[in-house]
């Protein structure tokens, strides 16, 4: 499933979805090792032993974008973007609702629409500069941590006190004009009610842990820094 991303607010992740991917036309066991060798990758040894542990090793993993899709899906809305903001005449308004790549789920029951991991990547609705810190908006909170020049952390509680964890990361794709990085950077979700996991921590060590695959991958011209742990004032 590949999620839209409008600009009013991080708030889309739990708010919109947009349409699912379509079949492959592989056959299961085709598909079964890519899918959990990217959620494998995405979450590492230490992601994969936490999730292990906190699930009773019941959690399945399963994946609708590797990260070769998710990242032509990037490249691809980016330079779109740019195309369509040169052409002549009135501009779209939904211009930045970008789709964001599902490329991580875990839940325990596949069968269900129940509680579940999920990771997301693609562009960010909002600028890298945009200040969000503790800010509210429409009963959304957010806490904005910086973590270098190129990477901050959101965390996100929405009115029904769901939390999401977001990465936003200056990421510089071929062909685009210089200020794309801030103006449009790349955007990670986690949404985790899987786990039961209550640390910020720990959840945004995994999310780091994605990130630096994914900008890896994403080949990322101005080659931005990823950290393996989030700041020390993040508990």
């Amino acid at each position: 499933m590949r999620r839209l991303a409008p600009p009013a607010a991080l708030a889309v992740v739990l708010l919109c979805a947009g349409a699912c991917t379509s079949d492959k036309g592989k056959n299961t066991n085709a598909e079964a090792a890519p899918d959990e060798s990217t959620c494998r990758e995405l979450l590492g040894d230490a992601g994969l032993k936490w999730l292990e542990e906190r699930t009773g090793d019941k959690a399945r993993l399963k994946v609708e974008d590797d990260l070769n899709s998710a990242r032509s899906l990037f490249h691809r809305q980016i330079e779109n973007y740019y195309r369509k903001a040169q052409e002549q005449g009135p501009k779209d308004p939904l211009a930045r609702m970008f789709q964001k790549a599902d490329v991580c789920e875990s839940k325990k029951d596949s069968t269900k629409r129940g509680k579940e991991l999920e990771i997301l990547y693609g562009p960010a609705a909002t600028a890298f500069d945009r200040d969000l810190d503790d800010s509210s908006d429409g009963g959304f909170t957010y806490v904005e941590t910086p973590v270098n020049s190129d990477v901050k952390l959101i965390h996100m509680t929405n009115p029904w006190g769901t939390i999401s964890y977001t990465v936003n990361i200056k990421c510089k794709i071929p062909g685009t004009p210089a200020e794309q990085a801030n103006e449009i950077p790349l955007e990670g979700h986690m949404l985790d009610s899987l786990t039961g996991e209550t640390s910020t921590r720990i959840h945004y060590t995994h999310l780091l842990h994605s990130a630096k695959v994914v900008a890896d991958t994403f080949g990322c011209e101005n080659k931005p820094v990823v950290p393996a742990a989030p700041p020390a004032s993040v508990k």
